[in-house]
């Protein structure tokens, strides 16, 4: 057997010899720019840039004429709705503009909370939640939206009118190639107008905002005096150790027997109290920002970490960590960010990449008086002017989310999104607050006198979390 695999192996390696060989002869006579042009993905594969058109008109609904539903049957002959595959709906629903029974309702999202009546065209849904006195109305053909998707954060409305003069003059605007691609795969393309109806209230964001973290213990009971607790920060935030390398060190070096699990209760309840400071510390940020999404590892499964950085400054303004890369992800990011202004510079600007999220964030925020401009930097060529504008900027988020990899690649991941947000914290503290960064000529991004004037990192620890108990009783 194993003479018969030794012949095997020998046999395979000849033949990438001769497909080596082959490839060079042929490298002689095609260009290699020539060879990577062919490899591309299709021209008509493109990236789907996300667009955010203007808010639509609002009609209240009561203004919307009752209607009496058997005249209009008996008028337009129309017939109840055939159910298919023996589906049917189970509560008793009326359509409130004409009175019309279940009968003529069809059921617009399957799960029996949205309506859409056959004899007025009435839409209407069951849902508290989702209950409106409004219509939303086209802005360019003052066409009645229709509900397209319900998503858990947010309801997509379309304009169906295919004669509306946004959707000509985008249908207009379509090359011979891109008419024929529309033709065949029509999702590929927005020509209608869209509107994006969030179900998320910001006092939600706003509690959550505060109160995602807790300690474990309370510091000010613990065994060990301040300096020894200075000490493990030191050691597991500045210099990357884990708790157990911490543990270990504290022994060899300082001869401070200490369990593993002490320096881990000790740096989560310390991330509890600095989140204040860093959280409300009244930072003097510029007005140009870039964000980006990096992934981490919990208990085998990729999370989300959503930063923003000041690009000027170098502040790290939201640092969280997230299950999911989604809309509320984007918001809540978002948030921590523009609450850190006394008030929003009107020229305040945000480099991301091309995740759509970041979109919505820019209308949310907009319809809640917090407006940013949004300029996203698309893969790795410079094909357009904002990606040549703005790329250096791009690139100092990407060197900050390195950074991160290079303090967090000890850790081997977290065993709960909890305790992976009680490490970004303090990494985020120390990069803000105790980390000297070379582009500010070694100074650190926020250079606070009382802090600053202690002689080693244990003691700037320590004052850090004497301050954070100002900002708690201020804030909590």
């Amino acid at each position: 057997m194993n003479y018969i695999i030794s012949c095997l192996i020998n046999f395979l390696n000849r033949i990438n010899k001769i497909i080596w060989n082959f490839i060079l002869f042929l490298s002689k006579f095609i260009k290699v720019e020539e060879v990577s042009n062919r490899v591309e993905k299709p021209a008509d594969e493109r990236y789907r840039r996300f667009k955010v058109d203007e808010p639509p008109l609002i009609e209240k609904s009561s203004t919307f004429e009752k209607k009496d539903y058997k005249q209009l049957i008996k008028v337009n002959n129309i017939k109840p709705i055939k159910r298919r595959n023996g589906k049917y709906i189970s509560i008793n629903v009326f359509c409130p503009c004409c009175n019309a029974p279940k009968d003529y309702l069809y059921d617009n999202n399957g799960k029996q909370s949205q309506f859409e009546c056959k004899v007025c065209s009435h839409i209407f849904s069951t849902n508290p939640n989702k209950q409106s006195d409004v219509s939303f109305l086209c802005p360019h053909c003052n066409y009645k939206l229709s509900l397209k998707h319900s998503r858990s954060d947010f309801d997509v409305y379309v304009c169906p009118n295919k004669q509306c003069s946004y959707f000509l003059d985008n249908l207009k605007h379509l090359s011979k190639e891109d008419s024929e691609l529309f033709a065949k795969k029509p999702s590929l393309f927005k020509l209608h107008y869209t509107y994006r109806k969030f179900n998320i209230e910001v006092p939600a964001i706003q509690k959550d905002f505060k109160q995602f973290l807790s300690a474990p213990i309370d510091i000010s009971k613990a065994y060990h005096s301040m300096h020894v607790i200075g000490l493990c920060l030191t050691y597991h935030v500045n210099y990357g150790l884990s708790y157990r390398q911490t543990s270990a060190i504290l022994k060899d070096i300082h001869c401070i027997d200490i369990s593993y699990k002490t320096v881990e209760n000790y740096c989560k309840s310390v991330s509890s109290i600095v989140q204040y400071l860093l959280e409300f510390y009244p930072y003097q940020l510029s007005d140009s920002l870039c964000a980006d999404e990096t992934y981490i590892k919990v208990l085998g499964k990729t999370q989300y970490i959503f930063f923003y950085f000041d690009a000027i400054k170098k502040i790290v303004t939201s640092y969280r960590v997230f299950e999911h890369r989604d809309t509320l992800a984007s918001l809540k990011a978002a948030y921590s960010t523009l609450v850190k202004y006394d008030k929003l510079p009107e020229s305040l600007k945000i480099i991301t990449d091309g995740n759509p999220i970041y979109n919505v964030a820019v209308q949310y925020w907009t319809q809640h008086d917090m407006p940013f401009q949004l300029y996203q930097v698309i893969g790795l060529k410079n094909l357009d002017d904002t990606s040549k504008q703005y790329r250096s900027s791009k690139q100092i988020i990407e060197r900050h989310n390195r950074t991160l990899k290079y303090y967090y690649r000890p850790k081997n991941g977290f065993t709960s999104n909890k305790n992976a947000n009680n490490y970004m914290v303090l990494f985020a503290t120390c990069f803000n607050f105790l980390r000297p960064h070379s582009a500010l000529n070694y100074h650190v991004p926020v250079e606070i006198p009382e802090v600053q004037s202690c002689k080693n990192m244990p003691n700037k620890w320590i004052k850090l979390i004497s301050l954070s108990y100002d900002y708690i009783k201020a804030n909590a």
